[in-house]
C-alpha cells in the first residue's frame, strides 16, 4: 500500500489494517524529510525505495499495489519496475489520483479548511504547521526551516517541531507529484483500476487515458481527503475489496489461507 503525500499516518494505517482480511498489506515508507533534502526528492526516488521493500518483503510471486493521491503515481512507477524485472502485478489500484494536474483554487482551499476544521478531521494548530511549511516551499526555505526545527525543538516545542516536518516533507513530496506529472509515460501493458471521486467538468478517467492496456473506472463516495475515513469507507472499502479479490485464482485464495499474497 503505497500513502499519499503526507505519508503512513494514522487513517492510512487503519484503512490499511481494515484491508487485511482480503490481502497481507505491506506498508510502504517512502524518503523521510533528511533524505529528501540530502536530494531524494522525485517520484523516481520513492519508488525505488518501494521496490526495495516489495523485495524484502516479497522476493517472489505475485504483486498487489493500491496506491492513494501521490501513491497512485508512485504505483504507476512501482509497476514499471517490477515488470521490467519479470516479476507480475496482479493488481494496480488507484485511489483518486488525478494526472491532470488541477489545483485549488484560494476560496476552495479556505473552504475545505474549514470544513476540515469543523469536523474536527484536522486541528487549527495543524494548519499553521502546514502554512509555514508551504510557505518554506514556496520561498524555497525548506532547508533553512529543517536546520530551525532541529534547533529549537525541545520541550513544548517537540509537537510542533513533528508536526511541521511532516507538513514539510507532504509538501516536497507534493512538488516532486507535480514535476513527475510533466515527464512523459509509456503504457503498461497490464489492467488498472482507478477508484474515481466525483470530480465535476473532469473527464473519467482524469488523465490516466493511454496509461494502461485495460483501465477499470469504479466511481467511490467522499472527497479526495476523506474517501478511505468513515463515514464512506464502509461504502468504498468492499469495492476496492472485490476489485482485489477478484484478481486471486482459485489456488491462490486456497494458499492465502497459509501465507496470504501481497
Amino acid at each position: 500500500m503505497l500513502p499519499g503525500s503526507v505519508g503512513y499516518g494514522p487513517s492510512f494505517a487503519a484503512f490499511a489494517s481494515s484491508m487485511s482480511k482480503v490481502a497481507r498489506v505491506t506498508p510502504i515508507k517512502y524518503p523521510t524529510l533528511a533524505m529528501i533534502l540530502r536530494g531524494q526528492n522525485t517520484v523516481a526516488d520513492m519508488a525505488d525505495s518501494a521496490v526495495e521493500q516489495i523485495c524484502r518483503a516479497q522476493p517472489t510471486g505475485h504483486v498487489r499495489l493500491l496506491g492513494h493521491s501521490l501513491g497512485g503515481a508512485v504505483a504507476f512507477e512501482v509497476a514499471e519496475r517490477l515488470l521490467a524485472a519479470g516479476r507480475t502485478v496482479k493488481f494496480l489500484g488507484i485511489l483518486d489520483t488525478s494526472l491532470l494536474g488541477e489545483r485549488s483554487t484560494y476560496w476552495e482551499m479556505v473552504t475545505r479548511t474549514f470544513d476540515r476544521i469543523r469536523t474536527n478531521r484536522v486541528t487549527a494548530d495543524r494548519m499553521v504547521c502546514r502554512f509555514l511549511a508551504k510557505i518554506a516551499v514556496k520561498t524555497g526555505f525548506e532547508a533553512q526551516l529543517a536546520r530551525i526545527l532541529d534547533r529549537y525543538a525541545r520541550d513544548e516545542f517537540n509537537a510542533t517541531s513533528f508536526r511541521t516536518k511532516l507538513e514539510l516533507q507532504g509538501q516536497l513530496r507534493g512538488r516532486a507529484f507535480y514535476r513527475w506529472l510533466a515527464i512523459p509515460r509509456r503504457t503498461l501493458p497490464i489492467t488498472a483500476t482507478l477508484f474515481r471521486c466525483a470530480r465535476p467538468k473532469m473527464p473519467l478517467a482524469i488523465g490516466w487515458d493511454g496509461a494502461f492496456a485495460h483501465l477499470d473506472v469504479i466511481p467511490v463516495v467522499g472527497s479526495h481527503f476523506d474517501m478511505i475515513t468513515e463515514p464512506h469507507l464502509v461504502i468504498n472499502r468492499p469495492l476496492i475489496e472485490k476489485a482485489v479479490e477478484q484478481t486471486y485464482s482459485s489456488t491462490e485464495v486456497r494458499n492465502r489461507e497459509y501465507r496470504p499474497s501481497t
